[in-house]
């Protein structure tokens, strides 16, 4: 009886470590006019869930489109010498940011951010009087 417990439990937590899904949590801050001292901000908060291959697309009110992936480092991308099993705990994440013309802004596709597990960081715009910052934060959930 015991072992069967014990099986129950162990085939329980494996269900759930199986099936945890990536999300990124984005937030955008677009501010205009920063060089003449008048400051338009506008803001976006999102929870992203990450699916292979698809890009994650966010469009602010004013225009500005943030194009995102995100997956985890295979091996061989920062993955040799852990001890680590399964996926990493370190997300890779390729983008664009576009304006209202879908000018590029800013790529980071072939420079991607790379960020731990409930770590955050920010890929940063600032040109003319325009301001663009993107905060990623990846969890699992």
């Amino acid at each position: 009886m015991r072992q069967l417990f014990l099986t129950i439990i162990f085939f329980i937590i494996g269900l759930n470590a199986t099936h945890a899904r990536l999300f990124l949590d984005v937030s955008i801050l677009n501010k205009k006019g920063i060089d003449i001292g008048l400051t338009l901000g506008s803001e976006l908060h999102s929870i992203e869930e990450v699916r292979h291959n698809e890009d994650i697309v966010l469009r602010m009110r004013s225009g500005v489109k943030i194009v995102l992936q995100a997956s985890f480092i295979e091996e061989g991308e920062d993955f040799k010498g852990t001890d680590e099993y399964g996926p990493s705990s370190k997300i890779i994440v390729k983008g664009k940011i576009l304006d209202s013309q879908n000018n590029v802004l800013k790529d980071f596709t072939n420079e991607p951010v790379v960020i731990s597990l409930e770590e955050e960081k920010k890929v940063i715009h600032s040109q003319e009087s325009q301001l663009v910052e993107v905060t990623l934060k990846p969890h699992l959930n």
